[in-house]
C-alpha cells in the first residue's frame, strides 16, 4: 500500500484514493444520487489494482465444415475491478470495525430500494485522481477482511480487505424518440422451419416481401441459412400481431 498521505503545495502531492456511495436510482430512467457523508476515503492508495474486461462470443459448430465457424458476438461482459484496502486504527483513521461495517452494508439492499420494490445494494465509484478506467458505476460484490492487529480490548485495529467491485451495465439511450416505443421493436427468436416471409406474416401481418427490411435490418446476407435460436430485431411493428 502507497501512504495516502497528502503534502502541502505543489503539483506531485499525493491524491488519496477514494471509494464513491450512491443511491440506486428508484426507476430504470432514473439517475443514482451520491450519498453525503458515506464515501470512504482510503488511508493508504492501492499498491495494486487488477482490472477485468471481457466479451461473450459463440461458435455454431457444423460437422461438414472443414474449418472452424466464425465466431458470433454475444455481448459485453461486465468489468470487475479488485482492489486491496488496508484499514489501521493506530493512525488516526477512526475505528477499522465501523468502517468494516460500512463495507459489508454496502453489500445489502438499501432501505429506499426496499421501499421502492426494487431491492438493490448502494452503487459505487472506485475514485483515483485521473485514473478513468477504474472508475464505473459498480456493486460491491464481495468483501474480505483479514485482521490481522488487536487492542487489549480485543477491538481490531488493522485489517486488510480485499474489495471486487462489479460493473453496473447501464441501459444505452435509445438513438430517436420512437425507438423505445411498443410498437418500433419486437425481438423473434428463430424456430425449426421459420422463414423471413413467415415471420413477418405471423408478426407483422403485412406484406411477405417485406423480408428484405427484416434482412437489412438483422445483416442477413442469405435468408435461407438463418439459424435455430437466432434473434431477429423486428423494427417494422409491435408485439406478436397476428392476422385475423
Amino acid at each position: 500500500m502507497q501512504d495516502a498521505t497528502v503534502p502541502d503545495g505543489g503539483q506531485d502531492k499525493m491524491v488519496r484514493a477514494s471509494l464513491e456511495c450512491f443511491a440506486p436510482p428508484a426507476s430504470s430512467a432514473g439517475e443514482p444520487r451520491k450519498l453525503p457523508g458515506e464515501t470512504i476515503a482510503l488511508q493508504f492508495n492501492p499498491a495494486e489494482l487488477t482490472l477485468v474486461k471481457g466479451a461473450s462470443w459463440s461458435r455454431h459448430l457444423v460437422r461438414s465444415a472443414v474449418a472452424a465457424a466464425t465466431p458470433e458476438f454475444t455481448g459485453s461482459q461486465p468489468g470487475v475491478l479488485t482492489l486491496q484496502v488496508l484499514l489501521d486504527g493506530t493512525d488516526k483513521g477512526g475505528s477499522v470495525d465501523s468502517r468494516i461495517t460500512k463495507l459489508l452494508k454496502w453489500c445489502t439492499p438499501t432501505e429506499d430500494s426496499i421501499d421502492a420494490d426494487r431491492p438493490s445494494p448502494p452503487w459505487l465509484v472506485f475514485r483515483w485522481g485521473k485514473f478513468e478506467s477504474v472508475s464505473f458505476l459498480s456493486y460491491l460484490r464481495t468483501v474480505e477482511a483479514v485482521f490481522s492487529l488487536f487492542s487489549p480490548q480485543g477491538s481490531p485495529e488493522r485489517a486488510t480487505c480485499t474489495l471486487v467491485l462489479e460493473e453496473i451495465g447501464l441501459a444505452q439511450r435509445r438513438q430517436n424518440p420512437t425507438s423505445g416505443s411498443p410498437d418500433s421493436r419486437h425481438v423473434h427468436t428463430v424456430i425449426a422451419g421459420d422463414t423471413l416471409p413467415s415471420i413477418v406474416h405471423r408478426h407483422l401481418g403485412g406484406s411477405p416481401a417485406q423480408w428484405r427490411e427484416i434482412a437489412e435490418h438483422n445483416n442477413i446476407d442469405d435468408p435461407t441459412r438463418m439459424r435455430v435460436g437466432q434473434r431477429l430485431v423486428l423494427p417494422l411493428g409491435g408485439p406478436d400481431r397476428h392476422p385475423a
